[in-house]
């Protein structure tokens, strides 16, 4: 059975989500759904599709689920209203930009009788998975403390122009993946922010945020999240993770995917595993999501990352921000699995 699906979002991401359907043999590219008749009609005559300029319009097709990959921020209204319908979505991280809009979300799929996924990509990356299973397995005995964070080019904070938070578009893949691999909910936040680069560039947004975090069972960790490396640095995201343990350590080095090229233009560290061009179709980790997704809507499979523990990530990022704002530490709001 091949699934129908709609893209929400003719922007970067939407684009590579409406790509990896087209391209897969398990799903159909119903449509792309943008109210820019512009960034919508050029990405839908790309790939072949239809172009509709309204969520409810979309309702109306025969189209079996929806990926939204708008701006965070723009998250609740298009995945609350699909959902309502019946109709499954897949979400692109984060699963909102506070809690009470993840909440909102989490309800309009109860009233709808279907299912809301959240897409966190570094679930369905090999190294990642690879350590949060040796820590399961008890490879390092008991999580002392843990590490987690990635401080990416500046360009991107300049893209995105204030539309989102670090914390939310870069932070919350380091916080998903702190509680998923050490298996522990994070309870306690103390946070510090520095803005001197965006704004002196005209962006309202934090150039970094650190946190010293609590988790459960007295494990302690650290999240660094930034967008301040130079447009000129071949590492594009340095991302990190490590966790020390009783009897030993696991470590995720993500400053590349090991692949570099060295031309006229200086050193390249391309993308070869979250979404690179493999004989000309998009593979790797988003190519991964989408088929969990397809398999969540056609078998009724679990998606490999719990509703749930989607909306802590939310949580957490909320208590960060809070203590931000406030100087001291925050307590990281209770969510429990939704009805």
């Amino acid at each position: 059975m091949t699934i129908k699906i709609a893209v929400v979002g003719a922007g970067f991401m939407g684009m590579l989500h409406a790509r990896t359907v087209a391209e897969s043999a398990e799903a159909t590219l119903a449509a792309i759904v943008d109210r820019d008749p512009t960034a919508g009609g050029r990405g839908a005559a790309e790939l072949g599709t239809r172009h509709i300029a309204e969520v409810d319009d979309a309702l109306n097709e025969d189209i079996d689920a929806f990926i939204v990959a708008v701006p965070d921020r723009a998250h609740v209204a298009p995945a609350s209203t699909i959902l309502r319908a019946g109709r499954p979505v897949l979400l692109e991280k984060p699963m909102a930009d506070t809690i009470e809009g993840a909440r909102a979300i989490a309800e309009a799929a109860t009233a709808g009788n279907t299912s809301v996924v959240v897409g966190q990509i570094l679930r369905f990356d090999p190294r990642y998975a690879g350590a949060a299973a040796a820590v399961a397995a008890g490879d390092i005995g008991e999580p002392l403390h843990v590490t987690a964070g990635r401080i990416a080019a500046r360009d991107i904070g300049l893209r995105m122009a204030g539309s989102s938070s670090v914390l939310f578009y870069l932070g919350v893949h380091d916080v998903d993946a702190m509680q998923w691999v050490t298996g522990k909910r994070i309870t306690r936040v103390y946070s510090r922010a520095v803005s001197k680069l965006m704004p002196a560039n005209g962006v309202r947004s934090e150039d970094a945020i650190f946190t010293v975090a609590e988790l459960q069972d007295g494990t302690i960790g650290e999240l660094f999240n930034g967008w301040t490396r130079r447009s000129d640095d071949p590492v594009g995201i340095d991302g990190r993770l490590e966790v020390m343990g009783t009897e030993g350590t696991v470590t995720v080095d993500v400053r590349d995917h090991g692949l570099r090229v060295y031309g006229a233009g200086g050193l390249a560290t391309p993308d070869g595993l979250h979404w690179p061009e493999v004989a000309g179709r998009i593979r790797g980790d988003l190519a991964a999501e989408v088929r969990a997704f397809v398999a969540t809507v056609r078998d009724n499979a679990d998606f490999p990352v719990p509703t749930v523990a989607a909306m802590r990530n939310v949580a957490v990022n909320d208590a960060i921000l809070r203590s931000v704002d406030s100087g001291r530490p925050e307590d990281v709001e209770s969510v429990e699995e939704p009805a």
